[in-house]
């Protein structure tokens, strides 16, 4: 044995990899789950989309959905994040439809990752806002 190896070893040490399997999930294209807590996050979606305009947007962007089994109100609680910023989370009955559709793909602790479309976030020219509201394209019935 040499000294390399008696110090170091023979084996590369093995970690266990912290990075969850990214799960692409696509729906028909009708963005039918809406995203639930908008209301809480509209400083992050206004982040988003940059100020708000007379006739509101209606902006793609990719939304990621991160299980959040330790979260103290939902067990089964999953978060929607765009760009980086939290804007809310899928409403119980869609959660569980999602962790499903993780299961069904062998991947029960996935990050997913979908379409989203942002809407919304008006503003009048006496200068009340309109909120901005988030739709998901995933392959669940609601």
């Amino acid at each position: 044995m040499s000294l390399f190896t008696s110090l170091f070893g023979s084996h590369a040490p093995t970690q266990r990899s912290t990075t969850k399997a990214l799960v692409y999930l696509s729906g028909a294209a009708r963005f039918e789950i809406e995203n639930t807590g908008e209301e809480q996050y509209q400083d992050a979606l206004e982040a988003i989309c940059g100020p708000r305009v007379r006739t509101g947007i209606n902006r793609y962007e990719t939304a990621l959905l991160k299980l959040e089994d330790k979260n103290p109100h939902d067990q089964n609680a999953v978060r929607v994040e765009i760009l980086g910023k939290q804007i809310g989370y899928l409403s119980p009955k869609a959660a569980i439809l999602y962790r499903q559709q993780l299961i069904a793909r062998g991947m029960p602790k996935g990050i997913g990752q979908c379409a989203a479309v942002i809407r919304g976030g008006w503003v009048s020219s006496d200068g009340r806002k309109g909120p901005y509201y988030v739709w998901l394209d995933l392959p669940i019935s609601h």
